[in-house]
Parts: C-alpha cells; structure tokens; sequence
C-alpha cells in the first residue's frame, strides 16, 4: 500500500463516503433491474397478445371452415368439443364421456368408430379420421372426426389427442345425389352421354355403346358429336339461345348398319357458371319408324288392290292444287259389279277387282296415279294431260275392262265401267268440288247407257248430284244426326266477342265438303230442314252449357230457321224442350229467319214469332238486303235485331253510292231501334265505315271464319279480343 496518498486513505477510511457509493451502486443496480424487467414485460405481453392474435386467428379458420375442435385426456376420460363463431365471446363447449359420445352414435357406424379409436388408443397409428352419425337435435347428421395423437404414456397408451370435426350431412347428401344421377346415367336403357361444349364426347354410359355397336369406352370418347351423324346435327347456334334442342337423325353403327334416332342435348352451367357441358340423350325409334312406315303403306294404299287409296288420292289431289297445276281427274265406277259379286261370289269380286286394278295401273300409271276410291269406284289422277287424249284412253280401257266373260250356271255376266272426266282448275278449283264434278259427269254416263266416257259440263254436277245420290246421302246424314255445327263470332267495334251464330257444315263421305248454298235448298227440297233446324238448335244449347261450364259466362248464339220449321206449330214446344233439356235459357237463342217465311203465309209467320217471343226468344231478320226486303214486315213485326246482308257491305269503302245507300239504311233500322248487325266483314278498310254508321255488331272473315267449337272456344280463350 506504499502507492496510497494520504488523500485516498483518507477517504477510504471516511464511512460516510463509503455509504454513499453503495448507495449510488445499488441505485444503478435497480434501475438496470427496473429497465430489464419493462424490456421483459413488453416482450412477454407482446407474446401474449400475439398469442391471443394466433388463437383468435384459428378459431376463426375453424369457424370459416365450419370445424369444432375436440379434444380428450385418459387421465379424465373426458371428450370435450368446441365450436367457434364469428365473435370470440360466442363459443359453445359439450363434454362428456367417451361412453355418452357413443349413445348418440347411430347403430350402424358404431362398430367402426369403435375400431378407430382403438387403433389410435391402443395401437401405433396416431392419425384418426372416421365419418359417422351422430344424434343432434333429435336427428342425426353426419360427421367427420379428424384427430392425432399428442402424448402416449410408457406402454404406449395414447393419453391425449385432440383435433376437428365437420358437420358434412349436406355434403353427403350431394354425394347420395351425385352416386344417384350417376347410376342412373350408367343404367339408364337410352343413350346417354357428356359433351363438351364444342360437342366433344367426354362420358357415354353402356346403352350408347350399344346403340352403336362399338366394343369398348374409349372407342366413343373424344369423337365430335355432330359427326356420328349422317342427317340432321345440333345447331350450336341454336343450342345456345334456347340451351335445349330436340331433333330425329340418323346414325351410323360401327357394323354400318343406319338407326333413327330422337335427340335432346340441353346446355348446363357449373357453379357460378365457371364452365359449362351438355348432355345429351338419345332414343332408338328406328322400330317405330319402320312401324309408322308401314302404317303409312296401310293407311295410303288398297290392301286388296295395293292400290293408292282415298287419302293417298286425296294428298296427290292436294298437292297438285297447291302447286296450281293442271291435271284431269278420271273417276271410275264398274257397271255390273254387284251380279258378279251377288252371283259369283265375292273371291270372284275381289278377283275382277284387282284385274281392274292392273288394267287402270296399265293405262293410267305411267301419265299419273291411280288408286282405289272405295268398293267398286276408283280414280285416276293425271298431270298435264289434255281431255281428247284421256276420253280415247278411257274408251280404251272400257273395252279391255268388258273382256272378261264370267259365266256362272250357265249366265254370262260381263263386267263395264262409266267414267267421268273433269279437269282442274277448269271445272273446279278446289279438291271436293272437282271429285263432284267427276262424279256428276260418271253419273251422266251411267244415265246414257253405262259403259262409256262422259266429259263433265257446267251444271251437270248440280242436277245430278240432287237427282242421283244427294238427297239420300243428305237424308242418311241428318238420320244420324252426322252433320257438323260450326260458330262464327260476332264482334263489336272493338273487336271483342259479343256473340256468334250457328252454321251448318255436311262432309260426305261419297260427296266431300259440300257447301250450305247446295245442300240447304235440297233440304228445304225434301222435308229435311226442320230435323236439321232442331239439331243446329240442340248444338247450340250444347255449346252454351260447355262454354258456361268451362269459363264461367256464356255468349248468345244465333241459329237459322228455315220457313218450313217457323211455320210449323209444333217447333216453339220443340225449341222450348231442347233449351229446357240442355238447361240454356231461351234468352241466349237467337233465331234467325229470311223474308221467305212472310211471302210463305204473313199471317201465320205473325203468330208463330209472338209465340217464339213469349217463350224468350230473340228474333232476327236475316239476309236484310237481298231480295224484297219489304220494309212492311219491319212495321209488321218488332224483331230485335236485323242482320245486313253482305252484298251491301261490299264496296262500301270504294263506292260513295253503295256507301251512302248503307248509312242511309243503317239510320233507318236505329230510328226503329232496331239492333243491327253488319255481315260479311272480310276488309279491315271495312271498319272505319262501320264505326262512322255506329254498327255494334259485326260478323265476316276479317275477323274469324266458321270453325268447329273447340277450335272456336279455344281461340277465345287465348284471344279474347280479335
């Protein structure tokens, strides 16, 4: 210590000094101590919250993927699950144990959930994963349970694992759906297939394959789809505006052997329309195609005769008017056919049939057809022929007709014919009216001696057709009760229905369509108008009951009356008893009658329209117009309604004096308040006309034509105004 000054031994021995540089070390001490510890606080709580961060963070990948954590100790054999929400504070927590967990497992998954937990439990594998039925809310979901093994005791015992589980009841149901439309697509009986959306085969199922004899998948995958067709293909451009098309093609067999088929390919779109495909689905109607060709053959051709038959003539008649073309038609009727057939027997008949048949196919098949028109009538139809050289073939084949000699006990009976010829568009422009006017001039021929050709002549049909077979097919019809009873609407200015009228219509099976103008006078002729007036009147209580009964209201129909039913004293009970049977009130009859029944007797028509009056009836005068049209009967008889007749219609937007003489008439009904309606509207520059006349009611083609009723009642259901 020799270095020491006596300064330093002077403060070394001074206690107060000492003092304070402990003091002053100890104070440095605590502040590095206090610093350090801050630092340590900061970081720990820096951890802890970003611990707190990492649970909050996976507990929020749990709840967004909709997994629960789960976890289970040996040491409590507890089992407890978690599920997490959007909200840290919202947490629902089930324990219990291993045992309670089981209850609830459906009966079926029991045994493997067993296995699993044993295995993970007792055996070497640390992973678990099972899905299962679980009971919750009194029904059972699926889960998924996933887990690992965290810590194992010595023997090897697990003693805790923890991991997810996952409600996947609608997943499996997707997959229950998906499994489904899967083995439906492979064991469906038609054709099916996936299609990319540039017709790409991508998947075809067992029935495909065999629609088109291929041996294995992969024969079909990849081939354009359009291209196993050799007729019709998907319209992609079509595909995509409806997103489903249906069409008949034709394919082609890996064995080259060509079916009919019945395509649908329908456009769908993945979710959130990512991507798209096409399914297609396919039917095999070659069998019903070959069946409806048959049924075709059968239905257009004479079994006896193999022949064209009536519809099959009737078609050819068809299209050649449609295309406008000139054609003759020969219509052929055997004489002396019903003694072969009443004497030789009708093997014999049917034997002279078909001979007839080849000698008509011999004379007339190479310039046109020829077909078997019913029993012993046929026809022959024959574009661009003129009428000199089909007269020379007719007498022709008569003569090769009257050849064959039958003899039979010692009688000869010869078979003939009797031919009409009538030619279009000269004769007649439409098919019914030539077949009549061939008919006619068959008939004539008949009437000259039999055997023989005969041209028709203008008017020939009317007078034959009334003296020979009308009247008694007319008679047969209205027995029967086979006429048909059409409507045509009556409108207001607005085009809304109002009401309609009931027409007659007569399709002959021996005459065709004939027109009222022919078949009423005729009726009128032979006593049958009244029968046809009650059954007109019967169909229109019926279509007033169906017409109430299908949409709730009814419009009134008006039906015509000839002089003959009006004059007769029985008709106002029988017109009362047909409405009451058909429970239709009188009110919505409204019968229509001509001036005829005046010039008839005046008096008694009086009498008889007071009475239809007093029944309920409403009463029209039609055809006003035409003919006298004497103005006494309108002073005479108060009727509700006047209908004009057309030919005062026409011209009216072209002539200033039929237009003036029609609003001059048109004031004159209104003065007598009279109801007025306007028929034979066919022109819409008609209307400005009737509205500048105040016609209420109008009726004509401009807005409808007659037509059956369920065409009439189902265009007014759809349209209600025309």
């Amino acid at each position: 210590m020799s270095g020491e000054t006596s300064n330093d031994k002077l403060l070394t021995n001074d206690p107060l000094a000492l003092f304070e540089r402990r003091l002053k070390r100890e104070r440095n001490a605590r502040e590095q101590a206090e610093t350090l510890l801050r630092e340590k606080t900061q970081i720990l709580y820096a951890s802890l919250k970003e611990s707190q961060r990492a649970q909050k963070d996976l507990e929020l990948a749990l709840w967004a993927s909709q997994e629960s954590f789960w976890s289970w100790e040996a040491k409590s054999d507890l089992m407890e699950l978690r599920s997490f929400s959007l909200y840290s504070e919202s947490v629902s927590t089930w324990s219990g144990t291993l045992i309670q967990l089981l209850e609830r497992v459906h009966d079926e998954d029991l045994e493997g959930l067993q296995f699993h937990w044993t295995m993970a439990l007792l055996g070497n594998r640390d992973r678990v994963e099972f899905s299962f039925r679980l009971m919750l809310d009194k029904s059972y979901q699926w889960i998924r349970l996933r887990g690992r093994v965290l810590k194992r005791g010595n023997a090897g015992e697990a003693l805790h694992i923890v991991g997810t589980t996952k409600d996947i009841t609608q997943q499996r149901k997707a997959e229950q759906s998906f499994h489904l439309m899967a083995s439906a697509f492979a064991s469906s009986r038609e054709p099916m297939l996936v299609l990319s959306p540039d017709l790409a085969i991508t998947e075809c199922n067992d029935a495909f394959i065999r629609l088109i004899a291929a041996t294995v998948k992969e024969q079909c995958i990849g081939l354009d789809f359009n291209q196993i067709f050799i007729a019709e293909k998907v319209d992609k451009a079509q595909l995509a505006l409806d997103k489903q098309v249906r069409f008949e093609s034709k394919i082609k067999t890996q064995s080259g052997e060509i079916k009919i088929v019945d395509i649908s390919v329908a456009l769908f779109e993945t979710y959130q329309q990512t991507s798209s495909y096409l399914i297609a689905t396919m039917r095999d109607i070659s069998e019903r195609k070959r069946n409806e060709a048959k049924l075709r053959q059968l239905a257009l051709h004479d079994e006896l005769t193999g022949l064209s038959n009536r519809n099959s003539l009737r078609e050819s008649i068809a299209g050649l008017v449609q295309q406008k073309k000139h054609f003759v038609l020969v219509f052929i009727d055997l004489d002396g056919f019903k003694a072969i057939n009443d004497n030789a027997g009708h093997e014999r008949g049917d034997v002279e049939l078909q001979r007839v048949g080849a000698l008509l196919t011999s004379m007339f098949g190479p310039i046109g057809e020829v077909g078997r028109w019913g029993g012993d009538e046929f026809i022959a139809v024959l574009p661009e022929q003129n009428l000199e050289e089909i007269s020379e073939r007719s007498e022709r084949l008569i003569s090769q007709i009257e050849e064959d000699v039958i003899t039979v006990k010692a009688t000869e009976l010869m078979l003939s014919a009797s031919m009409g010829i009538a030619q279009y568009p000269e004769h007649s422009d439409n098919i019914e009216g030539l077949v009549q006017c061939a008919d006619a001039a068959m008939y004539r021929a008949k009437e000259l001696g039999k055997g023989q050709a005969f041209i028709y002549e203008p008017g020939l049909y009317e007078s034959m057709t009334q003296q020979v077979s009308m009247v008694n097919d007319l008679r047969r019809t209205v027995e029967n009760h086979l006429l048909d009873f059409y409507i045509q609407g009556k409108y207001d200015l607005h085009g809304k229905l109002k009401g309609g009228e009931v027409l007659c219509r007569w399709i002959s099976g021996l005459h065709g369509v004939v027109s009222p103008a022919v078949f009423i006078p005729i009726a009128e002729e032979h006593k049958l108008d009244s029968a046809i007036g009650l059954q007109a009147l019967d169909a229109a209580c019926d279509y007033i009951s169906i017409m109430e009964s299908q949409q709730g209201e009814a419009i009134p129909l008006s039906v015509n009356v000839s002089a003959n039913q009006m004059l007769d004293p029985k008709f106002p009970d029988q017109a009362v008893s047909i409405c009451m049977d058909n429970n239709v009130s009188p009110e919505f009859i409204e019968l229509e009658l001509t001036e005829s029944v005046f010039i008839r007797d005046e008096k008694l028509a009086l009498r008889a329209l007071n009475t239809l009056r007093e029944r309920g009836f409403r009463l029209s005068l039609d055809d006003f117009g035409s003919g006298f049209s004497s103005l006494s009967y309108l002073r005479s008889f108060q009727f509700e309604a006047v209908k004009v007749d057309k030919s005062l219609i026409q011209g009216i937007h072209q002539d200033s004096k039929a237009n003036a003489l029609f609003n001059g008439l048109i004031a004159m009904l209104k003065s007598l308040q009279i109801d007025v309606v306007a028929e034979g509207v066919e022109l819409e520059s008609y209307l400005p006309f009737m509205e500048q006349a105040d016609i209420q009611l109008m009726q004509g083609f401009y807005f409808d034509k007659p037509m059956p009723y369920d065409q009439f009642l189902a265009r007014h259901t759809t349209e209600p105004n025309r």
